[in-house]
């Protein structure tokens, strides 16, 4: 993700966390006061109507008191009931439901069957033991549902069982929930039943009132328990509890409001962020591209490049600082290639002090030969100059090669076709006047050893090694050299070997030995073996050291073999 992206996502999230934050307290704080309101206010709904049941119960018992002193003081009536028929009883139950303004009341026989009714006059001498059940529960009220000449009603009823001259007779007297108010009015508020046990078990709607879904109710009030005929058809009569729930509009229009405002508010803030974003992005980024990109090229080598202006005061102090290091750096790198060429300059005189030191060992020696022939008389010195006139020849041709090759100022390196056991054997008479005490013993064989190596490279690399070994026995000693055929593995060649018995190299610097100017001599230059390897390597050979304190040094180098016809 690019630092763009970044930018415009964390301004986004930075804009979107207050305004959903503030949405959300404000939608919580004005939901949590209407609704406590609202608790409030139905609170003492709640309690009216609980009380307003309790009226009803007592208003019913005092209408079946009524109805019963009716019976009893009735001539008339009393005739009826003796006779179990006649009008004079049913008119009176009317009356009395009339006056009273109660929509049922009736009589009934101890059998159950109905004498009068005034909500049904036909249903008498029907026989009914479910509404003579009322009368079972010592007069307390019951809520049940009747069937009235209009429609099935739930009702709250009363029954006794009353003695009228000498008969034993039950009254019933009941009137629908709404017409005594025990239905709450107004929309949003409903009346529930629930058997006995809890809220929400075989919970029902009493009534009319409307509301929705008890689910979606935003709160309820306890009201109390009645008795229940019928309820989820069970016999008899079992208690349920009564609650009064409501919905209040109000708060879900409230609710609605906030959240389509908060909605609103979050699109704006993220149009909003998602602009302001992008334009702060474009303003903090396309500097730090600038630099970005500046900085590129100057990671491809382009060290001539300048951090310009980037707009911003802290962008500029960086491009500021990064111009004085890219200012120091191009001064560094001149240092260096400076350094370099100081450093090849000197290594390359190093070199060519050292083989040139190299060249002119022999010629020292034959001249020292012929210094001693010389006073031993003119026939010992005519000797000594023909015995001695091939290996100072030999020396001179080989420092004017030396002196060609560095004309080139670099390596040689040419695979050309050279005997090495020629050379050998050159260098090897070449040492024969070494210091007192110092034998040179060369083992290079008689057959021709063709290697990939130029000449003047060859030389150098064994004037090197078997220079080493007569130094490292300057006391006294022996060095050997020997060549021989390598045809293990898949490059055959030929091994040079210079073995000495010397002092040997301790362990500590052993690994150091091929490593420019690293010598363990008080004259030395530490560049003997290290032309030795990279004149090796040139031409894809390989060079070992092999030494033990005390035992000597012996130092290998294999060539590849040269074919017929290779090189020159």
């Amino acid at each position: 993700m690019s630092f763009r992206s970044r930018l415009v996502i964390g301004g986004l999230i930075v804009a979107l966390i207050p305004v959903l934050l503030l949405g959300l307290v404000v939608r919580g704080v004005g939901v949590r006061r209407l609704s406590e309101a609202n608790d409030r206010r139905m609170e003492e709904r709640s309690g009216r109507l609980a009380a307003t049941w309790g009226s009803a119960g007592e208003m019913l018992g005092e209408r079946l008191a009524t109805l019963g002193t009716v019976l009893a003081e009735d001539n008339e009536v009393r005739a009826a009931l003796r006779s179990a028929r006649g009008a004079a009883l049913q008119e009176a139950v009317a009356r009395f439901a009339s006056s009273s303004g109660l929509s049922v009341a009736g009589v009934l026989d101890r059998t159950g069957t109905i004498l009068a009714a005034s909500h049904f006059p036909g249903d008498a001498g029907r026989r009914d033991p479910v509404l003579a059940s009322l009368a079972d529960h010592a007069g307390a009220p019951v809520v049940t549902t009747l069937s009235l000449p209009a429609a099935d009603a739930t009702v709250l009823a009363r029954g006794a069982r009353l003695s009228v001259a000498g008969i034993e007779v039950i009254a019933i007297v009941a009137e629908e929930l709404p017409a005594l108010g025990l239905v709450p009015e107004g929309e949003g508020v409903a009346l529930l039943a629930g058997a006995e046990g809890g809220v929400g078990r075989a919970e029902r709607v009493v009534g009319e009132a409307a509301g929705a879904p008890g689910g979606d109710y935003h709160g309820r009030q306890y009201i109390g328990r009645v008795l229940w005929q019928g309820w989820e058809e069970a016999a008899g009569s079992v208690p349920v509890d009564l609650w009064l729930a409501w919905r209040d509009p109000l708060l879900a229009g409230l609710v609605r409001s906030y959240d389509r405002a908060l909605l609103f508010s979050l699109g704006m803030a993220i149009v909003l962020a998602l602009f302001l974003g992008r334009v702060l992005s474009r303003r903090l980024s396309n500097p730090v591209e600038r630099l970005a990109a500046t900085a590129r090229r100057v990671h491809l080598g382009r060290l001539d490049e300048t951090f310009g202006r980037s707009g911003g005061r802290e962008l500029d102090r960086l491009g500021f600082f990064l111009n004085g290091m890219l200012q120091r750096i191009r001064k560094g790198i001149a240092q260096v290639k400076d350094a370099e060429k100081r450093a090849t300059l000197g290594e390359l005189a190093r070199q060519v002090n050292h083989d040139v030191r190299n060249g002119l060992v022999p010629i020292r020696n034959v001249m020292d030969h012929l210094g001693e022939a010389h006073r031993s008389g003119p026939a010992e010195l005519a000797g000594a100059f023909e015995a001695r006139s091939g290996t100072l020849s030999a020396s001179l041709d080989y420092l004017g090669d030396l002196a060609d090759q560095y004309r080139a100022v670099a390596a040689h390196g040419a695979r050309e076709r050279t005997d090495l056991r020629e050379v050998a054997r050159s260098v090897v008479e070449a040492n024969q006047a070494a210091p007192t005490g110092v034998r040179v013993v060369g083992e290079p064989g008689r057959e021709p050893a063709w290697v990939q190596m130029d000449a003047v490279s060859l030389r150098r690399v064994v004037d090197n090694l078997v220079g080493n070994g007569v130094e490292a026995v300057r006391g006294g000693g022996v060095v050997r050299v020997g060549v021989g055929w390598c045809g293990d593995g898949d490059r055959p060649g030929y091994r040079l070997t210079v073995a000495d018995d010397g002092p040997g190299i301790p362990a500590g610097v052993r690994d150091r030995v091929f490593e420019p100017f690293f010598t363990t001599r008080a004259k030395g230059t530490g560049l003997g073996l290290a032309i030795a390897r990279r004149l090796v390597r040139d031409v894809g050979g390989d060079i070992n050291l092999e030494s033990e304190e005390g035992e000597g040094t012996r130092v290998s180098v294999h060539l590849n073999a040269a074919a017929e016809g290779d090189g020159r």
